[in-house]
C-alpha cells in the first residue's frame, strides 16, 4: 500500500464543490470504467469543498487488488467541479493518472522485469548494390501483461569488416506495445560498399523491452551477389556473341 496526493486549485471567485471519482483506464483506447475489480486507488472522500481562489490537497491510497496477475495496470482519479445545476461533466474534469506494475514476491527485489517478448528480424528484399536498398522487417511481440516500449539498434557490416558498421535504430518514435500486441516496422538500408558484392552482409541487433536492461539478440545474414554478378556477365557475353552472329549473318546475306 502507498499513499499519494494531488492538488486541486480553485481559481474561481466562489466556493466550488468537487466530485472525486476513481476509474479504471485503458490508455490504448482512452476508455474508462467503474469496474470495481480493476480499480486499485481510493480517495479519503468522495467530494470536497474548495474555497474561492484556494487549493486543496486530496490524498488517495494505492492498494494492490488480490489475484492480479503480473502486469501493468492503469487508473485515473478524476476531480470534477460541479456546475451550478449540479450536473457532472467529465469533460471539465482534472485527471491524475496512476500506473501500477505488479510483480511476483520473488521479483520484488529486482523490480519489474520480463523476458516474455519475442523479436524477429527478416529480410524483405536483398536489394541491388548501388541501385536499390536492402529492406528489413523487425517485429516485436509482447507476450507479457506489461506495457513495454522497445528500443534497440541493428548493426550492419560485412563478413570481413571492410567498412564501419551502419547503425539502424529501432522504434525511435517510442511506440508503446500493449500486452499481446505486435510492433512491426520495415527499415531500408541505402548504404553500399563495393565489397558487399563479394562478401555476405551480417545484421546483428540488440532489442530492449524498456522495462529492464536485459536485451534480446537477433541476427540475419544477406548472401553475397557473386552468383548474380556471374549470371550478368554470362548474359552479357552471350549477348555479345549473339549480336556478332547476327551481324555476320547479315553480311553474308548482303554478299549473296
Amino acid at each position: 500500500r502507498k499513499y499519494e496526493s494531488v492538488i486541486f486549485h480553485n481559481s474561481e471567485d466562489v466556493e466550488v464543490d468537487v466530485l472525486i471519482t476513481p476509474y479504471a483506464y485503458n490508455p490504448k483506447n482512452d476508455d474508462i470504467s467503474e469496474e470495481k475489480k480493476e480499480i486499485f486507488i481510493k480517495a479519503d472522500t468522495d467530494s470536497i469543498k474548495v474555497k474561492a481562489n484556494s487549493s486543496y490537497e486530496i490524498k488517495y491510497e494505492i492498494y494492490p487488488i488480490s489475484n492480479l496477475e503480473e502486469g501493468t495496470y492503469f487508473n485515473i482519479l478524476t476531480l470534477t467541479p460541479l456546475t451550478k445545476n449540479q450536473n457532472v461533466s467529465i469533460n471539465t474534469s482534472i485527471a491524475q493518472l496512476i500506473i501500477l506494475d505488479i510483480v511476483t514476491p520473488q521479483n520484488q527485489v529486482k523490480g519489474v522485469t520480463t523476458d516474455s517478448y519475442s523479436v524477429d528480424l527478416k529480410i524483405v528484399n536483398r536489394g541491388i548494390p548501388f541501385l536499390t536498398p536492402l529492406k528489413l522487417k523487425y517485429s516485436i511481440r509482447n507476450n507479457s501483461n506489461y506495457v513495454i516500449t522497445p528500443t534497440g539498434r541493428l548493426d550492419v557490416f560485412n563478413g570481413k569488416n571492410k567498412y564501419k558498421s551502419i547503425y539502424v535504430y529501432l522504434n525511435q518514435e517510442k511506440t508503446d506495445v500493449y500486452p499481446k500486441e505486435v510492433l512491426e516496422k520495415e527499415v531500408e538500408i541505402n548504404q553500399w560498399h563495393i565489397s558487399d558484392i563479394f562478401l555476405k552482409r551480417i545484421i546483428k541487433g540488440e532489442v530492449f523491452n524498456g522495462i529492464d536492461g536485459v536485451p534480446k539478440q537477433v541476427e540475419v545474414e544477406v548472401n553475397n551477389y557473386i552468383l548474380e554478378l556471374a549470371s550478368t556477365i554470362v548474359i552479357l557475353i552471350l549477348s555479345v556473341f549473339f549480336v556478332k552472329s547476327l551481324v555476320k549473318d547479315s553480311k553474308k546475306g548482303k554478299d549473296r
